[in-house]
């Protein structure tokens, strides 16, 4: 049976303020937890990420556990603010997926909201990357791009993801394919333009897309993708068969794996984790820092149930 009593058990929620279906599993989580004797927490999301940040510092000192329910933005805050407690080795991180792209999640498995409440868990010791430009620093748990995917991310408006969901990555992607070229982000490299940059080391980017295949988070390496200046029809192709998840055949794309990649320039900016943060050019490394993220432990769960 899954675990049903915590006694002395300390657990932050930390929920997406902005969403109802957050907010109403945020009420459900807390009353399991708390029906399981636990000290509970609850933490609403605010306008400030910085806020945030140091909010979830404040509650965590002491916290066993940080169940995130939202999307990989609030993922990304949630494992910024561990690192820069220290609190990484402590805290193990439980995401209930209630974002657009959820591409955490999707990597782990985790679709049910409820998953937490009737499996049993393990704890995975995972990496995470560091991006730094210009004496700014922050970790990320999905990708960092620049170019295509901070155009997206614009004609991506939040009415679209709120109305069409994981659709709206492939709307946006739609209208930046068939839109005005003059109006794309290009990333100079050397003598080359780039319409897209990105260093991946999940799966998954935007919503589902598989452009890591071979990504492994406990023993990681990161792969980069650069999305050259070419003929709208050529880019058009090749981004269809990424979709397919053919990136590595793509010859189109140029994809490459590694422990340290350089991404972007001075003139466009990079998001991380679906937010944009700061400029290029930035360095990306898979750190030394890990972290802690609970599963289900189907092994454990199978063997009860059969």
């Amino acid at each position: 049976m899954p675990e049903r009593h915590l006694p002395n058990r300390r657990v932050v929620i930390y929920y997406n303020q902005l969403s109802g279906r957050a907010r109403r599993l945020a009420g459900r989580y807390q009353l399991f937890f708390e029906n399981a004797v636990a000290d509970v927490t609850l933490l609403p999301s605010s306008a400030s990420s910085v806020r945030d940040q140091t909010q979830l510092i404040q509650v965590c000192e002491g916290a066993h556990e940080c169940v995130v329910i939202g999307g990989d933005g609030s993922i990304n805050i949630v494992v910024n603010a561990l690192i820069q407690a220290n609190l990484q080795a402590q805290v193990a991180m439980t995401v209930i997926p209630v974002g657009t792209g959820n591409d955490f999640a999707r990597d782990h498995g985790l679709k049910r909201w409820n998953w937490r409440m009737n499996a049993n868990i393990t704890t995975l010791t995972e990496a995470v990357c560091h991006v730094q430009s210009e004496g700014l620093s922050r970790y990320f748990v999905n990708h960092v791009g620049t170019g295509l995917s901070v155009d997206l991310m614009r004609l991506q408006q939040h009415w679209l993801k709120q109305s069409a969901g994981r659709l709206s990555y492939l709307i946006a992607l739609a209208r930046y394919l068939f839109g005005s070229m003059t109006s794309r982000s290009r990333i100079r490299r050397g003598k080359y333009w780039d319409d897209g940059q990105f260093v991946a080391l999940g799966r998954y980017i935007g919503g589902g897309f598989l452009v890591h295949p071979h990504a492994d988070r406990t023993d990681a390496m990161l792969a980069r993708i650069r999305v050259p200046k070419m003929p709208r029809w050529r880019q058009t192709k090749a981004l269809l068969n990424v979709l397919k998840g053919r990136i590595e055949t793509t010859a189109a794309i140029e994809f490459e794996r590694g422990k340290q990649f350089q991404i972007g320039d001075s003139e466009h900016a990079l998001e991380l984790d679906g937010d944009i943060y700061f400029h290029g050019p930035a360095t990306v490394t898979v750190s030394s820092t890990t972290i802690l993220v609970s599963v289900p432990d189907l092994k454990k769960t199978k063997g009860e149930n059969s």
